[in-house]
C-alpha cells in the first residue's frame, strides 16, 4: 500500500473541487482574504494544466452563488447546487465526481470542519486520494478550522498547502507550463 503523503500528485489524476465559496459564507470566516488568495491560485494552474474544476454551492437559492471573481477564472466553469454536507451524498455531484476516471480530488473552499470535511471523509471512503489546501479553505473561527484539518489528517486526507500542490502539479522547471505559471509562483 502506497503512502499519500510520500506520492507526488499527478495532474492527469486530479480533479479540483472548490466546496461551497460563496460571499455570504466566506465573508464571516477568519482569514477570508487568504481563501480567496489560494483558492484563486489554485484556479490559475487548473486552468494551465488542464485539471478539471468543479465548484459546488450550498442551497444557491438562499445563500447565493460560488464567488464571481474566482468562477470568472474557469472557461468553462461547472457549479453544481446542493443541500447536503458531503458533495458525495448529493446525487448529481456526487455523480460528476463518479464519472470521472480522476482519483484524486484537491479540496478548497468552505467550512472547513462542515462541508469540506464532510466531503472529504466521504471520499476517502470511497477510495479517493484526498489533498486538502490548507490555506484555501476556512472556517468562521480558527479553532474549528484547525480541528478540521486535524480530523482530516487522521481520516487519511494529505493535508497540504497551495504553494505545495501547485510545485507538486508542475513538478519541473523549464516547461511551457512552468513558463505559464511563472507569474502565478512570483505571488507566493
Amino acid at each position: 500500500m502506497t503512502n499519500p503523503y510520500a506520492e507526488f500528485l499527478q495532474r492527469d489524476e486530479c480533479l479540483m473541487l472548490f466546496v461551497d465559496i460563496q460571499g455570504v459564507m466566506l465573508d464571516p470566516c477568519d482569514e477570508a482574504a487568504r481563501l480567496k488568495k489560494n483558492a484563486a491560485a489554485l484556479l490559475d494552474i487548473a486552468e494551465i494544466l488542464k485539471i478539471p474544476v468543479i465548484f459546488t454551492v450550498h442551497n444557491a437559492e438562499k445563500l447565493g452563488g460560488a464567488l464571481p471573481d474566482l468562477v470568472g477564472k474557469v472557461a468553462r466553469p461547472r457549479i453544481l447546487n446542493k443541500l447536503e454536507l458531503s458533495c458525495f451524498e448529493n446525487e448529481e455531484i456526487g455523480g460528476a465526481l463518479m464519472a470521472s476516471a480522476r482519483r484524486t480530488l484537491i479540496i478548497a473552499g468552505l467550512e472547513t470542519h462542515v462541508c469540506v470535511f464532510h466531503t472529504a471523509a466521504h471520499g476517502l471512503r470511497l477510495g479517493y486520494t484526498v489533498h486538502v489546501a490548507a490555506d484555501a479553505v476556512a472556517s468562521r473561527s480558527p479553532f474549528n478550522w484547525e480541528i478540521g484539518l486535524k480530523r482530516m489528517e487522521k481520516a487519511g486526507a494529505v493535508i497540504s498547502s497551495t504553494e505545495m500542490i501547485v510545485f507538486e502539479l508542475l513538478n519541473r522547471a523549464g516547461t511551457p507550463e512552468f513558463r505559464a505559471a511563472l507569474p502565478l509562483l512570483k505571488t507566493f
